[in-house]
């Protein structure tokens, strides 16, 4: 999210779609999608996470400390 205009950044797919479109890999993006893009797996991947390459809003925190565990509430 654009915290200036409060709008969501263009990420070429919308989230959940699970097209090659989605992939972090793919090229076929214009130039601001690919900088968005990077800019969320810089700060995900400094911060511990490692991403899923088909999807580019997927990631698993590294040394999860509840791997087996599952959580089942409303987040708002």
């Amino acid at each position: 999210m654009n915290l200036d205009t409060g709008l969501a950044l263009d990420m070429g797919s919308p989230y959940d779609f699970f097209g090659p479109e989605s992939w972090v890999s793919n090229t076929k993006l214009t130039k601001k999608q690919q900088e968005n893009r990077q800019l969320l797996q810089e700060v995900m991947l400094s911060n511990g996470f490692r991403n899923y390459p088909k999807e580019w809003w997927h990631f698993t925190l590294r040394g999860e400390p509840f791997r087996n565990q599952y959580f089942d509430f409303p987040i708002e």
